[in-house]
Parts: C-alpha cells; structure tokens; sequence
C-alpha cells in the first residue's frame, strides 16, 4: 500500500516537472518572439529617421546665412534711401532760417561740405566741431554761445562730447536736436522741422 501511493505521488511529482518544463519551453519561445519583433521595430524606426545632425546643422545655416544676406541688403537699400540727396524745398520756406547759426557736433568728415551747402540753402550758417578726433571738446564752449541751435548724429558722436554739448545747451538755453544719424537727409529733416516751427509761430 505504501509503495502505492509513494509510485503516486513520484508520478504526480514527474507530470508537475514536466508542466513546469513546458511551461518554461513556451515562455523561452514567446520571449525570442517579443525579441524579434522589437529589433525589427528598431530597425524600421532607423530606416525612417530624420537626417544626421551634419545635414540639419548645415540646413540651418543656409538659411540662416539666406536670412542674414536679406538683412544686409535691406540695411544697405535703407542707407541708400537715406542718403540720397534732399528733395528740394520751396524758397519761402528755407527762408525762414535766414541768418541763423548752428553748430553740428561729430558725423563724418566727408559729410561736412554738403551739410554746409544745405545749412546755406536755408541761409543759415553751419558751424561743425568733430567731437574731439582731432579738436579739443573744450572748444564746444566757446561756439555754443554764439549759435542758435546745435545738431548731435547720435551715432556718429563720442559719449563725452554729446555729454558736453548737452550741458552746454542747458546752461546756455540753446536747442539740442539729436539727429538718428549723420546722413544729409536726417540733417534736411531736422532744418525742415526747424523751418515749419518758425513759420508757425
């Protein structure tokens, strides 16, 4: 009886190994499959991918370099715009700085012979001081009280001179006009304004 149920029981033990073997068999198989399915996603992710960082760096840049060029060109057709000779202005209407003095501190020097001729136009006189290149800051005391209104091109002026001449105009009760640069017509627009004013008034 006893060796009965032992047989038994070593025949329950070898069925539940052999289901256990099975079981494992089955679960090995299943694993190899989720393994090939996942490296031929890989595979299909890498045949789709975006181009390497070299070709997208140098996309980038043409356009970049593209939208620089139009930038550039841009600026330039402005500065063209800018200094292109002022439109001629009626002869009642520049007559309204007849006698007037100014003073144009720093711009560039090859500008002064025709910011002369357009100060003359209006029959003012155009005083210029180069903002301390070559003459002494100082010597923008000694004009301010002698004129009546002093131009500034803020970009093309020291900080110590514009310092200088804005003091001075304080103390001496003398009109600033800063200019946005030190084109001819900046300057043309700035009399214009000054000629408007006076008609006005």
């Amino acid at each position: 009886m006893t060796s009965t149920i032992s047989n038994r029981t070593d025949a329950v033990f070898r069925a539940m190994i052999a289901e256990r073997d099975r079981r494992i068999a089955d679960l090995e198989r299943q694993l190899a499959d989720v393994r090939r399915q996942s490296e031929g996603r890989r595979e299909a992710v890498a045949g789709a991918s975006p181009p390497p960082r070299s070709i997208e760096v140098t996309r980038v840049k043409r356009r970049t370099g593209e939208a620089e060029r139009k930038a550039i060109r841009e600026k330039r057709r402005q500065r063209q715009a800018m200094d292109r000779e002022p439109e001629t202005l009626d002869s009642e209407s520049r007559a309204s700085l007849e006698g007037r003095s100014f003073l144009y501190v720093g711009g560039r020097d090859c500008q002064v012979a025709h910011l002369r001729q357009i100060a003359s136009s209006y029959g003012a006189n155009l005083i210029h001081h180069d903002g301390g290149l070559r003459e002494a800051v100082s010597r923008i005391d000694n004009v301010l009280p002698s004129v009546d209104c002093v131009f500034c091109p803020i970009d093309c002026i020291s900080h110590d001179a514009c310092i200088r001449v804005k003091t001075g105009c304080k103390k001496w009760e003398k009109a600033f006009v800063p200019l946005r640069n030190g084109s001819k017509s900046s300057f043309e627009r700035a009399l214009q304004t000054l000629s408007e004013g006076n008609d006005r008034q």
